[in-house]
């Protein structure tokens, strides 16, 4: 007995392999962005350390680090939660981006908490 999809089956398979490879894409982008971030590069995820350059352009301070945390992402959305260094700081980063269906960036919302040091 050969066994075949039917055509319900098939579509549903087909919606599910479609939002699975969305959510990948939509993570891999942001893992990009933490990689971009960790090389100096200013993005959605560094904006909050980025001053502006002497050549009108934007910059990062020296040794700035972004560690993920964890990452979600579900349909259009990805949130990320990560750990940021520089300069003998340390800030919680919590990201939430929303994607276009090309992979782009439609909204970033974030929050930075400074994190207090142990005592």
């Amino acid at each position: 007995m050969a066994l075949t999809l039917t055509a319900p089956l098939s579509g549903a398979l087909h919606e599910l392999l479609t939002a699975r490879s969305l959510r990948e894409r939509n993570r891999e982008i942001v893992f990009a962005l933490v990689a971009a971030g960790n090389r100096g590069e200013v993005n959605h995820l560094t904006r909050h350390w980025a001053g502006a350059a002497g050549t009108g352009g934007r910059t990062l301070p020296d040794g700035l680090g972004l560690t993920v945390e964890s990452v979600i992402a579900d349909h259009d959305v990805v949130a990320l939660r990560a750990t940021a260094r520089a300069e003998g700081a340390a800030w919680s980063l919590v990201a939430e981006l929303h994607f276009d269906a090309a992979g782009r960036i439609e909204r970033c919302q974030d929050l930075l908490v400074p994190q207090t040091p142990a005592s």
